[in-house]
């Protein structure tokens, strides 16, 4: 029972794990994440419409979830006197806590006299939410956990931000859940990206730094961690670089890792598949000039140019417009975090590939050559840094021949804010941010502040949204218009994300939710996710949000994806040092690889977990020919890569 019983609050389990035993975890906090914006809307409507009963609320009493008055949600900004619970690495003092969006649901009473279960949702980095689920304290006990710093005596209810859609206003916070779920550990990681790409990203970003971009050079251990800070004038953003492990012991107390065979859970940790989802770029469109990018006859961008814009070497909006006797004009490059999971799915689709095999952290010299930005970076001709110091943070950069900006944000609703706004400046104060390019995944949630001062363009051609050349089904202000959609829920035709599905848009991937072997353990059919385990609230939780798809069309439910991306070897390191196989989990396997998750069932009657290794940047095959290749010649399609 002491496996689960250390997650429970006094005041929600103690009674109940007299009389449940070890089941009190799984019954009263079902779902505790932090992790990827993406799937924000998606885990919230899940949470209370995609099962019955309810998963974390009670069960609606009407159709329409908006007119429910029993359903209760809290929600925050995350923003400067909205930050009333935090995520917490326990493992140091010094370690920031994460503020960040997020929301609370609880079924029982609005007032908390009487829970049942509650569920939390921060919406942080994909890394820095990995980290929190797997960080290690010298006990052996998970270290990530829900905080609120004001603690719970005062000031109690709370109102709320009303972030999520379809649900009636949100409900003020009682002291009582705060008291159920301060000091907690989170218990699912949403993300971006598989675990063994999270850490890659994390390991690059620690690594000495190299002007080749295999190192930026950060500092991730000990007291004093570097904080990535936003290159965007009057911002606060930032972001520590911390060490984690995903196998063996933690790199910080050096102690074996909570969620593994050998740590304190004694099952493997486990990864579900959550649904196809989409990267877009974006740019500001109040330049409609014919070399702005605001013009109307700009709405595709080809990868190679792409690739070129945020490597420093276009810099000018007429390098990607097309056309002639256009003039001159600087855009401005927005760069994410190297521990954004967006950062490395466009890292590895787009400025690190076979095909252009830079980094996004890259400046384009004036002899042609290039240099990753970074702690260590030697100033590159043809650029001066505007930063006002010599290092590369924050990353603002500027082009002195054509005035062309590169700039870090920090976040997804950084990113996107500093797109779909005008007036803007770099933090030295002296230069403006014009003609913005930039790149997000895809949600109604994500870009709805951008609706209307901001576009989408097709990249290759292909629209990321719609049909496009795939079908019918076009943008209602016009095929390729680049329109960005807005959800009034439900909007379940609101987009297709056909060439998602397909695979056929050049930048996207799976959404995963990383959670315990109880919580997760799933049975599968084909590589697909059809039941979970007795228990397995994580692995509900992800059930229901597919649910929540045909309501607000986020991401492609993954029984609709017709493509993935094939897998290659990671080698993680640490101690022992482990490797993880390439296995894209279509075709099983007989042998398990000691101290991974990969082929072994996380607890009994779940399926054995036969997907395993790196894939965000591997080539896209359609899912049929990886069936039959397993059939054919007995192998797998892994270690292609785009």
């Amino acid at each position: 029972m002491k496996k689960f019983t250390r997650y429970c609050g006094v005041a929600l389990c103690l009674g109940a794990a007299l009389l449940l035993g070890s089941t009190c975890f799984a019954q009263a906090t079902p779902f505790l994440a932090a992790g990827s914006s993406a799937a924000f809307n998606a885990m919230a409507i899940g949470g209370a419409i995609g099962a019955t009963p309810a998963i974390c609320t009670n069960t609606p009493n009407n159709a329409t979830l908006s007119l429910a008055t029993n359903v209760f949600i809290w929600s925050q900004t995350g923003k400067s006197g909205h930050q009333f619970f935090q995520g917490v690495d326990n493992r140091n003092a010094n370690f920031d806590a994460q503020n960040a969006k997020g929301w609370i649901e609880w079924s029982g009473s609005a007032d908390g006299t009487t829970l049942t279960n509650v569920c939390v949702y921060l919406a942080v980095d994909s890394i820095v939410g990995q980290r929190l689920f797997f960080a290690t304290n010298s006990g052996g006990s998970q270290a990530g956990t829900i905080n609120f710093p004001g603690g719970c005596s005062t000031g109690f209810p709370i109102n709320g931000d009303n972030q999520v859609p379809l649900f009636p206003p949100d409900t003020p916070l009682p002291a009582a859940v705060c008291t159920a779920l301060n000091g907690l550990p989170f218990n699912a990681a949403p993300t971006d990206i598989r675990a063994e790409d999270a850490l890659f990203g994390t390991q690059r970003a620690c690594a000495a730094y190299n002007a080749s971009g295999t190192g930026f050079g950060y500092t991730c251990t000990g007291a004093t961690p570097t904080e990535i800070l936003s290159g965007v004038g009057g911002s606060t953003g930032k972001v520590q670089t911390v060490n984690y492990a995903i196998s063996g012991q933690d790199p910080i107390t050096t102690t074996q890792i909570a969620h593994s065979k050998l740590g304190i859970d004694g099952t493997p940790w486990v990864s579900l598949n959550g649904g196809g989802q989409a990267v877009l770029v974006l740019v500001n469109t109040s330049d409609t000039s014919t070399s702005g990018f605001g013009s109307t006859t700009f709405n595709n961008i080809n990868r190679t140019d792409l690739a070129r814009v945020f490597t420093g070497g276009a810099t000018r909006t007429r390098d990607v417009i097309g056309g002639s006797g256009l003039i001159s004009k600087p855009l401005t490059a927005l760069v994410r975090e190297p521990l954004s999971g967006t950062f490395n799915t466009f890292e590895f689709q787009v400025t690190r590939t076979l095909e252009w095999n830079h980094t996004q952290e890259d400046l384009t010299t004036t002899s042609g050559g290039l240099i990753a930005n970074g702690i260590g970076i030697a100033p590159p001709t043809g650029w001066t840094n505007q930063n006002g110091g010599t290092s590369g943070n924050p990353l603002d950069w500027k082009k002195t021949s054509s005035g062309g900006l590169k700039v870090r944000v920090i976040g997804t609703g950084e990113m996107v804010s500093t797109i779909d706004t005008n007036g803007l400046h770099d933090t030295s104060g002296n230069n403006a941010l014009t003609n913005q390019i930039g790149y997000a995944f895809f949600s109604f949630g994500n870009v709805k502040g951008a609706v209307g001062a901001a576009k989408y363009l097709l990249v290759d051609g292909v629209d990321p949204l719609f049909d496009g050349g795939s079908g019918p089904n076009q943008n209602p202000s016009g095929a390729g218009s680049g329109a960005l959609p807005l959800c009034s829920a439900p909007c379940g035709s609101a987009v297709t994300l056909t060439n998602i599905a397909n695979g056929s848009y050049p930048i996207w991937n799976f959404l995963r939710v990383i959670t315990t072997g109880p919580l997760g353990g799933y049975i599968a059919s084909n590589g697909v996710v059809t039941g979970c385990v007795a228990g397995a609230t994580v692995c509900q939780m992800v059930q229901a949000a597919q649910a929540s798809f045909a309501v607000i069309p986020d991401l492609v439910p993954i029984a609709k994806m017709d493509a993935f991306r094939s897998h290659s070897v990671f080698a993680a390191g640490g101690s022992p040092a482990v490797t993880f196989p390439p296995h894209n989990g279509y075709k099983h396997y007989t042998a398990g690889v000691a101290n991974t998750p990969c082929g072994f069932a996380p607890v009994s009657g779940a399926s054995v977990q036969y997907e395993c290794g790196s894939d965000v940047g591997g080539a896209r095959f359609l899912i049929q020919q990886e069936q039959d290749y397993n059939t054919d010649a007995a192998a797998e399609l892994t270690a292609f890569k785009q």
